[in-house]
Parts: structure tokens; sequence; C-alpha cells
């Protein structure tokens, strides 16, 4: 994968706004690891990242919400129970009581040394790892104001060319696009909806992407085609088994979210490859 570029000016269509090394590619599906590699770490913590470097990741998915003092800690659930041990709400946590949790043991006692990062030290590894993208969910409701540490860590890091925000809830996703309108957007869906209704919400809210879970392209005949052909990314989650990765291929998604990114990519390289791309497209 080359090294990520900045999005284009003068965009015709969404996923214009993409990267160029992340945007919609012939015959390609993108290698997106759910919290990092996490069936080898555990999840959202810089093990887990290295290890979906190693793994030969596009990019890692992770997600972010706000502790007590206003950090962005990147973790998963609303409680810390889960995976720090810490019977509490994130939001009612500062990041140095969750900067300090054993986030490892859960997973296996050779990772006790694993934390919880706050999103800035996430942002400073990245820098490290030029060639991988961010697809960074936004857990929760966030105003423009809240999203101000997170995007400043974005720009100092020189990530901005390669990440994109996404979120479940409409008003956070407008929110990112308020905090800094030049980071492309994805919105996640959850449930089946009327593919009118839903090209109307992707185009109001401005995104690059949408984001469906599971196999919801196939349960909804022709949704993908539909958002690809008005222009917008689809990368569904979580997909970990190779009836799925093949279900997904054939309805025409541009990346997958899995847990299992080594053997996803093994997988899809047998199927995919610059020539065959080419072919595709000509």
């Amino acid at each position: 994968m080359p090294a990520i570029s900045s999005p284009r000016s003068g965009s015709t269509q969404p996923s214009d706004l993409l990267p160029e090394a992340l945007r919609p590619q012939p015959g390609r599906i993108r290698t997106i690891a759910h919290r990092g590699d996490s069936t080898t770490a555990p999840e959202n913590t810089l093990e887990a990242f290295a290890a979906a470097v190693a793994a030969g990741s596009d990019l890692i998915e992770i997600d972010l919400r706000c502790t007590a003092d206003g950090e962005a800690a990147v973790i998963h659930d609303a409680s810390a129970l889960r995976t720090t041990g810490i019977d509490a709400p994130v939001s009612a946590l500062t990041s140095a009581e969750l900067g300090a949790a054993d986030a490892g043991s859960w997973f296996g006692p050779e990772f006790a040394a694993a934390r919880v990062p706050m999103f800035g030290a996430v942002a400073e590894w990245g820098t490290a790892h030029p060639d991988v993208g961010w697809l960074i969910e936004l857990k929760g409701s966030w105003t423009a104001a809240q999203l101000a540490g997170p995007v400043g860590a974005i720009r100092r890091h020189g990530l901005a060319g390669r990440t994109i925000l996404q979120g479940f809830e409409p008003e956070t996703v407008a929110a990112a696009r308020d905090a800094a309108p030049d980071l492309p957007r994805a919105l996640l869906v959850l449930r089946r909806e009327d593919p009118d209704l839903l090209l109307e919400r992707l185009r109001a809210l401005g995104v690059a992407g949408c984001n469906p879970i599971g196999n919801l392209p196939n349960q909804v005949p022709g949704l993908a085609a539909r958002l690809r052909g008005a222009g917008y990314s689809v990368f569904p989650w979580t997909l970990d088994e190779p009836d799925e990765w093949g279900a997904a291929g054939g309805a025409g998604v541009d990346g997958v979210i899995t847990n299992r990114p080594g053997p996803f990519r093994t997988w899809h390289g047998r199927r995919w490859s610059p020539a065959a791309a080419e072919a595709l497209a000509s």
C-alpha cells in the first residue's frame, strides 16, 4: 500500500472526499482491523494495533469515548468493566485512572502491561506507520467542542490524510463535520431501512461512506450497488468467516471490517491483484 495522500480538491462524488489510497478500487476489498488485530492481542491497545500492522491491514478501526476530564480514550464499551475490571462508566473516569488500569489481563496474562491508550498517544504512534489508515468511531454523543482534542491530535501527528471519522448518531457525525470539515466521515448503519431514505440521510450529512452491519448489503437487495452508484464507499462490519467475506465481496463492498485481518488478507489475496483490478476497470 503506498503512503497515503490527502484528498483531492474539486470532488465530484462523495468517495472523492477520501484520501487517494482509500478510495474505491475495482476488485479490491480493503482489510480493516476491528479494534486492531483483536484476535491476537487485547482490543483497542497499542499491542493490537501493532499486530494489525504486522498482519498487513490497510486500516485500523478504533473507538473513542470521552473521559471525565475531556480526553479521548480508545475503548469500546460505555463501561470500563469488561476490559479493565473497573466497574464504572468511562465518562466517570479520568484519563489517568483509565491509563493506569490493566487492559490486557482479561485477554491473557502475557498482556498484563497493556493499557487503555488516550488517542493522542495512538496518533503519535501512528506517525511511525505512514502506510496504514485510521477508521475512528466516535462512540455515543460528541460535540464539535469535544472533538477539538482528537482533531488536533490528528493534525499534529500528520494523520489528516489517512483518517475517516464514523459514528452511528447523525448529530455526532454532524459535529465531526463542524469540527473538521476537511476530514472524511462515514455513517454506521445498524438496521435495515429504505434505501432512498438512507441516501437522503447520507447526502444531508455530507459523508463519504456508509458502513452497515454484517451482511446487510446482502439482506437488502441492491443496497451496495445503490450506495456505490451514488458514490459512497461501503465498509461492512464485523465479518470474520470466509462465507461472510465471499458474500460481502459478491455484493461489491470496498472494505471489510474484521477481527481477523491476517486470514482475511490471505483469503482476499488469492482473489485480487492489481492486474485483475485494471481488467475490471477497463
